[in-house]
């Protein structure tokens, strides 16, 4: 028994022994007939090593699974995958025989090959193939050569050390099937590759020489990123750059997990992001960080899980784009259907190529299907190309027509302008005749009339005048090529300090903070004074123009310290800086870059603040270049601008006392001066109030005193202004300029008019506008009146006379009967009439005084007070609408109330006459009979 027993454990040992072996090393027979390429992986058992430091004595104790598949997978870990397999030699010759492993990108394989003992193991390493391959640019597969006598078995362990995640298969070659396969593999892929290279170079050579546009050129950087991801995945790029295998693994990575980035770039710049969503913008922001982010990692820390980031960003970034580019192409937007294919191939190639190292579909013929569609891009591209070629050419025609349209626009344009530029001279040196002719009188008239005020605004719009037009012949003679710089020897500090100074009373005037400073007390040289002049007189009165009252003005102006050596060996070449500086309105960041153009307005709406032709500062640009110096403005609106020029010249010597005085150009400076205060009125209380509305305080002097003796003067500078006096005076006409600062003429006309308190008031627009649709816009708004400028003196007046009589007759309206009639109120509800304000306004007064009918405590400042109006304003609406005081329309409409009830007979005189309000019955009988011509008692019997 117990030697049975003994026997049955040694059986099972024997047994255990070979079905363990059994599952190691499963054995490949090679028979005499054999073909190759062999495919052995599904022959083979793997075991992880997930400590990555189990040699192989340790391994082979280990249990291996049988693999089941025609290919082998690893996940992206730091794991090492041990492949175990037997091969025996069944034919009776000997094999020279080649072991492939299918995938260039592994990172380590040690091979171990045992020896004929089976015992002892022959071991072999090899890293990422780089210095030791056969051709540049044809990938190279691992191998190990292993030779097998006849009915020879060995084992075989491979050590895979790849912390990037790939498939592979392990192919077993002769000799002759290796060279063969080899010879094949390096035709296509060389003829893959000089189809790669010859499309690079024919998209450089197009996108340089041929096709210029952004487009095209966008895609050739595509087409680099593609051919880089490829090199890459077949290990050529790390070759290429190093021999080193750990730098080699990290280029390959950073060629074939960028292919997005250029696809990236394209969008960005090719589709228009802001008609889908600015999120969609931030995310292909966000894939290019992220690949950038990715790759920096990846570079400095080699490790698997950035590995595998990258490539789930290459897919995800796919994805994506995928759908972008054909959202686009389903909407119409602006990417091209020729470029839009081509990209859509390569992203569903690259998807395909990466998505089985995902883990998460296992299917491993992706990979072919994927270098299908890679070729296939290739050459729908080179069909898609002629017709880019085609479609670039149209464009090329099309925009060189569109330059001799506009080259022809333009010489047009020029044309237009020297015509315009012509005109204006022209009329320019016309104008200066008549002018002599009216400033001379005028300034004698001025002389012997010294107290006519008049007299002075003539003057002052005359020299205002003559200045526009010697800006205008400045500019033509710039235009001419005619204005030439006139230097002459001067201290330029003492004609700043004069020049500057003769602001001085302007600024008093203006309650304006006016500086000066200077850094050097004297300085000679030579300058061109009179553009100087211009110049600094026109940056000036821009900042007196917009600087508020209270506000403040600085100038500084420095000399450099040190000179700039001129071509002359004698002359110093010196900078003059001029600073000027003010709080004022300040200028818009957009309309900086025009406001030296010729007669552009920074305000050029109807309600600008400040008059102005566009043409000092255009002038002084142009003064400045001709000078040779710069000009810079910098503004901020509500905060003030600075003018900063700076002008050459050349320094001048002076060993002697160098006394001058220099006279400024009052012209330049005489519209500045102060008008005269608005008239006073000395007319009568009971005289018709007129308002006048005018910006310009000549202008509205000159209105002023045309009325000064007719009416009871009231005066605004803009339609704001206008507004609330029209209110708080109830004048009888309003005359108001259309073109003012705050509420022009049309918005003032509209409040007016839509205001119960003073829409019966007529008013009088008058403008430099006068074309019909200008005069149907005020007519529109509500102007009762439309004159054009410059207007006649006797046309005003009796347009004014015209309108207040025709006020009289609308005012017997309600004079004649305060309280309608039942026949007209039929009629009225028949012909079915839009109230007026003013009609409105009366009947809101009489529901107010059919509230208090029969109090006879209620008065004047109780009817004010309802209608939500004081005592004057009421007094005044209801005297120009019925020509009544308040008292007077209280008592007439209460006499015609009782007129209607006595007409019923139902009560009598006195019981009438409490209802109405009067408390003195003799009172009412008076009042009656003067209204009615009969007694109330007669009135009652008819």
């Amino acid at each position: 028994m117990i030697k049975s027993a003994f026997l049955n454990r040694i059986y099972f040992v024997i047994l255990f022994s070979a079905v363990s072996n059994q599952i190691h090393a499963q054995s490949i027979n090679l028979k005499e007939d054999q073909k190759y390429p062999y495919n052995l992986t599904n022959f083979v058992s793997v075991f992880k090593d997930s400590t990555a430091n189990l040699s192989l004595s340790e391994v082979q104790k280990q249990i291996f699974t049988k693999n089941k598949k025609e290919y082998l997978s690893f996940p992206f870990s730091n794991a090492v995958y041990w492949i175990e397999f037997k091969i025996k030699n069944n034919s009776t010759q000997k094999q020279e025989l080649f072991l492939q492993w299918t995938n260039p990108l592994v990172e380590q394989l040690d091979f171990y090959i045992s020896n004929s003992s089976q015992k002892e193991y022959i071991h072999k390493i090899q890293k990422t193939i780089t210095s030791e391959r056969e051709k540049i640019l044809i990938d190279e597969y691992p191998k190990f050569a292993i030779t097998l006598e006849p009915n020879q078995s060995k084992n075989v362990f491979i050590k895979v050390s790849s912390k990037r995640g790939h498939f592979a298969m392990i192919r077993l070659y002769s000799q002759q099937t290796y060279y063969r396969s080899r010879i094949d593999n390096c035709t296509t892929q060389g003829l893959l590759n000089g189809l790669i290279i010859f499309r690079l170079f024919l998209i450089f050579t197009l996108s340089f020489f041929v096709i210029r546009e952004l487009d095209f050129r966008l895609y050739s950087v595509i087409v680099v990123f593609k051919t880089l991801a490829y090199w890459g995945y077949t290990n050529i790029a790390g070759p290429l750059c190093t021999n080193n295998p750990e730098l080699a693994i990290k280029i390959n990575f950073l060629c074939y997990s960028n292919f997005t980035t250029g696809v990236a770039i394209f969008l960005l710049y090719v589709v228009d992001i802001k008609q889908i969503s600015s999120m969609m913008k931030r995310c292909i922001l966000i894939s290019i960080f992220v690949s950038l982010f990715l790759n920096i990692m990846t570079f400095f820390d080699y490790q698997w899980y950035w590995l595998k980031g990258g490539i789930y960003n290459v897919i995800l970034s796919c994805i994506f784009f995928l759908v972008l580019i054909i959202y686009c192409l389903y909407k119409k937007m602006l990417i091209d259907i020729y470029y839009a294919i081509p990209i859509i191939l390569g992203l569903i190639g690259t998807t395909l190529l990466y998505f089985p190292l995902t883990g998460w579909i296992d299917y491993f013929p992706f990979y072919g299907l994927s270098y299908a569609i890679f070729i296939n891009e290739i050459i729908v591209f080179i069909f898609f190309l002629g017709r880019i070629i085609k479609k670039s050419e149209q464009k090329k025609v099309f925009s060189e027509k569109q330059l001799q349209l506009k080259q022809l626009q333009n010489k047009q344009l020029k044309e237009l302008n020297d015509l315009k530029t012509r005109f204006f001279t022209n009329i320019s040196h016309e104008f200066r005749t008549p002018l002599t002719l009216l400033i001379s009188p005028v300034d004698d008239l001025q002389k012997k009339y010294p107290s006519e005020s008049i007299l002075k605004i003539m003057q002052r719009n005359l020299s205002r005048l003559q200045n526009l037009i010697n800006q205008i012949l400045e500019i033509s003679k710039l235009e001419a090529g005619e204005m030439g710089i006139q230097r002459e020897e001067a201290d330029v500090v003492l004609f700043l300090q004069q020049l500057i100074g003769s602001f001085e009373s302007l600024a008093q005037d203006k309650s304006i903070v006016f500086n000066l400073s200077i850094n050097k007390r004297t300085e000679f040289g030579y300058f061109d004074l009179d553009k100087l002049e211009k110049v600094i007189v026109n940056v000036l009165s821009n900042a007196f123009k917009f600087t508020p009252i209270n506000g403040r003005i600085s100038v500084q102006i420095l000399f450099d310290t040190f000179g700039i050596p001129s071509i002359s060996k004698h002359k110093t070449e010196h900078s003059l800086e001029i600073i000027i500086e003010d709080s004022g309105i300040g200028i818009a960041q957009e309309r900086l870059p025009y406001i030296f153009n010729r007669f552009y307005q920074i305000d050029d709406s109807s309600q600008r603040l400040h008059e102005g032709t566009g043409i000092g500062l255009a002038l002084v640009k142009e003064l400045v270049d001709v000078l040779k110096g710069t000009i810079k403005v910098e503004s901020q609106l509500n905060i003030g601008t600075r003018f900063s020029l700076n002008l050459p010249y050349e320094h001048l010597d002076v060993s002697t006392n160098y006394v001058h005085n220099y006279k400024v150009n009052d012209s330049l400076l005489n519209f500045f001066e102060k008008s005269k205060a608005d008239l006073e009125s000395q007319n009568s209380n009971n005289a018709e109030i007129m308002l006048i509305i005018e910006d310009n305080p000549d202008l509205r002097f000159y209105i002023a005193s045309i009325f000064e003796n007719q009416y009871q003067l009231i005066m605004a500078a803009d339609g704001e202004e206008g507004l609330i006096k029209a209110i708080e005076f109830v004048p009888d006409i309003i005359i108001s300029d259309l073109m003012m600062p705050k509420l022009d003429g049309l918005g003032f006309c509209y409040k007016l008019k839509n205001d119960e308190r003073i829409s019966h008031i007529p008013v009088i627009v008058l403008t430099a506008k006068a074309t019909i649709d200008d005069k149907l816009a005020g007519l529109k708004q509500g102007a009762d009146d439309y004159l054009s400028k410059p207007f006649n003196k006797e046309e005003l007046v009796l347009r004014v006379v015209n309108l207040i009589q025709q006020r009289q007759v609308l005012r017997e309206k309600y004079t004649t009967k305060t309280i309608a009639s039942t026949a007209e109120k039929a009629l009225e509800t028949t012909i079915i009439i839009e109230p007026s304000l003013d009609d409105l306004f009366i009947e809101k007064a009489k529901l107010i005084i059919d509230k208090y009918l029969d109090k006879s405590e209620f008065d004047v400042e109780t009817f004010a007070q309802e209608m939500k109006l004081s005592a004057i304003q009421l007094r005044r609406k209801l005297k120009a609408i019925t020509n009544q005081n308040s008292t007077e329309f209280v008592r007439n409409y209460r006499i015609e109330k009782a007129s209607e009830m006595l007409r019923k007979g139902d009560k009598t005189v006195s019981q009438v006459a409490y209802e109405v309000g009067f408390e003195s019955l003799p009172y009412f009988s008076k009042v009656f009979q003067k209204k009615f011509g009969k007694t109330a008692s007669e009135w009652r019997w008819l």
